[in-house]
């Protein structure tokens, strides 16, 4: 296991309207779609509503993608597949 700690150390910190100091515990090969399960989970938690979710974060895809709706992206995209 690893830690994440982001932490002010400026003098200033006291007339931030943010956290001063966030300290998770996190697998340490944890991904880069993990990571954001654990903000929006986290944001959820603080009292956050769905809508003001997703609109900092995005689509909120947990990892259960559909080939199908790769293929109908990347056609969108006009990208095709190189053999």
């Amino acid at each position: 296991m690893g830690k994440l700690i982001f932490r002010y150390t400026d003098e200033l910190v006291e007339e931030l309207r943010e956290a001063k100091e966030i300290e998770l515990t996190v697998p340490d090969d944890m991904d880069i779609n993990e990571f954001k399960i654990m903000c929006v989970r986290l944001a959820s938690a603080m009292g956050y509503q769905e809508k003001s979710i997703q609109k900092g974060f995005g689509d909120l895809v947990f990892g259960d993608e559909d080939i199908n709706t790769l293929k109908e992206l990347l056609d969108e995209l006009n990208i095709k597949r190189i053999d």
